[in-house]
C-alpha cells in the first residue's frame, strides 16, 4: 500500500479507521486513540504484511526524539487493545526483527460489503429508499443515546491556604468533614487536623505531634483511623468522634515491627483494612506486599507477595467495596492498573498507562478511575480506554479524592534554587541557578567548571548544564516523552560523560566541546548512583528486582554484577579504590560491616569526594563538619568553616574540590477542590 494511496478513512478488517478524528469504530463501538498510537497505525497501514523494525517505527512516529524501545512497545500494546488483538494476530511480533500488520485494508469505494451498515447488495431501488433513511435514523439514535460522557473540572477553590505544608487528606463519606495531616518544621513531627467544610472551621484532633503517615474514615463520619511511624514500627490507631467531630476516645488498633513503611489505606464495611507495606521505608523500593487486616478479629492476611512481574505502589477501594484497584510497575517498568476481586482474589489487568508514577481514586459511578501523574489528570475506564481530562497543573497535584461531585487534592509548590560558594574564601553564597520553580540535583564536573542539574523551568523535568564562569547554559535532556522521575546527573571521572535515568530508563550524555549526544543503556533498568574510577562501569540501583539491589554495570560488556547489598534506607557510594561504602543511621560502614569512623557524635550527612568525604554533625546544638581522608583519617576543618557551617550547613548539597554547592528552598502545599460536571 503506497503512502499516496492511503486515505484518511478506510476499513482494517471489520474496523473503520479515521485518521482525522483518531477513531477506530467496530460494530458501533468507538475507541479514540492517542495521537502517537494513531500515527503508529498509519505507518503500519502504509506497509501491510511487511516486517517493520522497532527502530524504523520509532523514527517515523517520533522523528525528533531519542530512540526508546519502551515507547514502541507501549504504543503497540495500546493499538492491540484498541483492535481487540489479544492473540496478537493483527499486529504480529517477529522476535528480534520487528512487527507487521496482518490485516485486510479496504476503502469505501471498493466493491465489497460495508461492515458498518451491514447492507448486502440492495438491488431494489424502492426498498433501498425505504431502508436507508430508516438506517440513518437508527444510527443517529444509537449515537445520541451512546454519546461519550465528557467530564469537566471547573470552579477551582482553595480549602486550606496556610504557610504550612498539607501532607494527606481524607473527606468523610457525607462530605462534611475533611481530616488532614500537616507537616511542621520539625522532622517527623506532624499535626492531625479536621476541617468542617460546612462551617469553614477547623481544629486539632490530636495535641501530640507524631509521624502521622495516612488516615481513613471507618465506614462513617464518626470514626477515623490513622497510621504513624513509631520507634521502628508502624502503628494504627482509631479515633471515635461525635457529630461535631470532637474526639470522644482513642484506641490503639495494632502495631507492626516487621514493616517500616505503609501506603495509604482503605477500610470496608466488614472492618477490613487494606494497605501496602514493606521493610525498606519507602514505596520507591517497591518490594511491597498487599495486606488485609480485620479490625474486629485482629487477623492479618498477606493477599499479594512481592513480585518482579508487578510492583504495586498505590491502591483504591471501589465505591461498591467489591474491588481494589492497584497500580504498579510491570516487568517493562510501565505503570499498569489491575483490579483485585475481593471475593475471589483474582487479579485482572485494566490497562497500561505510561512510565510515570500515578496517584489514583475512583469516580463515584465505580466504572472508571481518575489518575494523576502530578501534572495532568486522566480518566481510565474499566475497559481500558484512557482519556486526558482538561486540567493542567504546573505544580504537583497529589492524593486526589472524589466525594460526591467534588475532586479534592493537594497542590504542592516548590521554589528551589542552586547556590555556590568556595572553601578557600567561604564567601556569602550566590545564586547561580534561579528560576521560579524547582532547580535541584546539582552535580559539579571534575574540573569544577560546569554544573549539571535538573530543572522544572519548562514544566517538566529536564537536564541542563551551566558554565560557572560564563553562565552560559545548555539544555541536554529534553524529555520528549514527558516523564517525571528524572534521577540526579552523575559525572564520570574524566568529565566527558553524564549518567542519569528517566523513570528508571538509564542513559548517558556524551560531551564533546559544544556538542553532545545521548545514548540509552538498554541492558539495565534502574538509576545510577556512582561511577567507577578503575573500570568503565557505573554503580546502579537495579529496579528490575523488587529488593533494590546494588549492582555494577559494565559499559563495555553490558554485564551486571550483583554487589550483594540492597539500598534499603542507606546512601551507597564508592571510595578511592572502588570499594563499596554505605551511610545509614549516623554510621559509615564498609562492605564487610565495619564502622569506618569512631565518632562520638551522630553524623547527619556526608558529602563524598575523590579522596574522602565531608561529614556533618551537631556539637553543642550547632552544626559543624569534619573531613575524613581515606589515607589519613579524620581531619579537622578551620574555625572559619565551622562558623560558615553553623549558618549554612543545612543548605549544603555537595562539596567538590574548592566548590561548595548549596540550595535555597521554599515549599508550600495546600488542599484545593474542583467541581466535577458530567456533560453529554
Amino acid at each position: 500500500m503506497s503512502e499516496s494511496k492511503l486515505s484518511k478513512q478506510f476499513f482494517l478488517n471489520d474496523s473503520l479507521v479515521n485518521f482525522e478524528t483518531g477513531e477506530i469504530q467496530t460494530d458501533g463501538k468507538v475507541v479514540v486513540l492517542e495521537p502517537k498510537v494513531m500515527a503508529l497505525l498509519e505507518v503500519f497501514s502504509q506497509k501491510p504484511h511487511q516486517v517493520l523494525s522497532a527502530e524504523m517505527l520509532f523514527a517515523n512516529v517520533w522523528p525528533q526524539a531519542i530512540y526508546s524501545p519502551n515507547s514502541v512497545r507501549r504504543n503497540i500494546a495500546l493499538l492491540r487493545q484498541a483492535l481487540s488483538d489479544e492473540e496478537k494476530h493483527i499486529i504480529k511480533t517477529h522476535p528480534k526483527r520487528g512487527y507487521s500488520l496482518e490485516a485486510e485494508i479496504r476503502f469505501s469505494d471498493e466493491k465489497t460489503s460495508t461492515p458498518l451498515t451491514k447492507i448486502h447488495q440492495i438491488k431494489n431501488t424502492k426498498l433501498a429508499l425505504l431502508i436507508i433513511p430508516a438506517l440513518f435514523i437508527i444510527i443517529f439514535l444509537f449515537n445520541f443515546l451512546n454519546e461519550d460522557k465528557h467530564i469537566s473540572l471547573e470552579d477551582l477553590k482553595p480549602i486550606t491556604a496556610s504557610n504550612e505544608k498539607e501532607r494527606y487528606l481524607q473527606v468523610s463519606p457525607d462530605g462534611r468533614f475533611m481530616a488532614y495531616i500537616q507537616n511542621t518544621n520539625r522532622p517527623n513531627k506532624r499535626r492531625l487536623l479536621i476541617k468542617d467544610l460546612l462551617l469553614n472551621s477547623y481544629k486539632e484532633l490530636s495535641t501530640d505531634l507524631k509521624a502521622f503517615t495516612y488516615l481513613a474514615w471507618d465506614t462513617d463520619a464518626n470514626t477515623l483511623v490513622y497510621s504513624f511511624q513509631d520507634e521502628g514500627s508502624i502503628s494504627f490507631n482509631r479515633l471515635q468522634l461525635d457529630t461535631e467531630a470532637n474526639v470522644i476516645s482513642e484506641e490503639k488498633l495494632f502495631s507492626r515491627t516487621d514493616i517500616t513503611w505503609n501506603s495509604l489505606f482503605f477500610i470496608d464495611e466488614q472492618e477490613n483494612l487494606f494497605y501496602l507495606a514493606n521493610q525498606n521505608s519507602s514505596e520507591h523500593s517497591r518490594n511491597v506486599s498487599l495486606y488485609r487486616h480485620n479490625l474486629i478479629t485482629g487477623h492479618s492476611y498477606e493477599i499479594l507477595q512481592p513480585s518482579d512481574d508487578f510492583k504495586p505502589y498505590k491502591l483504591a477501594l471501589s465505591p461498591n467495596q467489591k474491588q481494589l484497584a492497584i497500580i504498579g510497575f510491570n516487568e517493562d517498568a510501565i505503570s499498569e492498573v489491575k483490579l483485585l476481586n475481593l471475593s475471589s482474589f483474582n487479579l485482572e489487568s485494566v490497562g497500561e498507562i505510561d512510565h510515570n508514577w500515578h496517584f489514583m481514586t475512583w469516580f463515584n459511578d465505580g466504572e472508571s478511575l481518575l489518575l494523576s501523574n502530578g501534572s495532568e489528570l486522566k480518566q481510565l475506564e474499566l475497559n481500558g480506554q484512557l482519556t486526558t481530562l482538561y486540567f493542567k497543573s504546573y505544580n504537583f497535584l497529589i492524593y486526589p479524592q472524589i466525594v460526591k461531585d467534588k475532586l479534592y487534592f493537594i497542590e504542592a509548590k516548590s521554589d528551589q534554587d542552586i547556590l555556590i560558594s568556595a572553601l578557600d574564601s567561604l564567601s556569602t553564597p550566590i545564586k547561580i541557578v534561579n528560576s521560579n520553580t524547582i532547580d535541584k540535583e546539582a552535580a559539579l564536573s571534575p574540573d569544577e567548571k560546569l554544573i549539571a542539574y535538573m530543572s522544572m523551568k519548562n514544566g517538566l523535568p529536564q537536564l541542563f548544564i551551566k558554565h560557572i564562569e560564563t553562565e552560559e547554559e545548555q539544555l541536554l535532556f529534553v524529555n520528549t516523552e514527558q516523564e517525571y522521575a528524572l534521577s540526579k546527573p552523575i559525572w564520570d571521572p574524566s568529565g566527558t560523560r553524564i549518567a542519569s535515568s528517566i523513570n528508571n530508563k538509564p542513559f548517558l550524555i556524551k560531551l564533546e566541546e559544544d556538542q553532545f549526544a545521548i545514548e540509552w543503556l538498554n541492558g539495565i533498568i534502574g538509576y545510577p548512583i556512582g561511577w567507577y574510577r578503575q573500570s568503565d562501569a557505573i554503580l546502579f540501583v537495579d529496579k528490575n528486582t523488587h529488593n533494590d539491589e546494588i549492582v555494577k554495570f559494565d559499559l563495555v560488556t553490558d554485564e551486571i554484577v550483583s554487589l550483594k547489598t540492597q539500598l534499603k534506607d542507606k546512601d551507597i557510594f564508592l571510595n578511592h579504590n572502588d570499594e563499596l561504602l554505605s551511610f545509614s543511621s549516623g554510621q559509615v560502614m564498609t562492605a564487610s560491616g565495619t564502622n569506618l569512623i569512631d565518632n562520638t557524635h551522630f553524623i547527619s550527612s556526608i558529602y563524598p569526594i575523590k579522596n574522602g568525604f565531608y561529614l556533618q554533625y551537631k556539637e553543642n546544638d550547632s552544626r559543624t563538619m569534619n573531613f575524613y581522608d581515606y589515607e589519613l583519617g579524620v581531619q579537622n576543618l578551620s574555625i572559619d568553616f565551622e562558623k560558615f557551617c553553623a549558618d549554612l550547613c543545612s543548605q549544603i548539597t555537595a562539596i567538590s574540590g574548592n566548590t561548595i554547592l548549596l540550595k535555597e528552598q521554599t515549599d508550600t502545599a495546600d488542599i484545593l477542590v474542583l467541581h466535577i460536571t458530567l456533560n453529554k
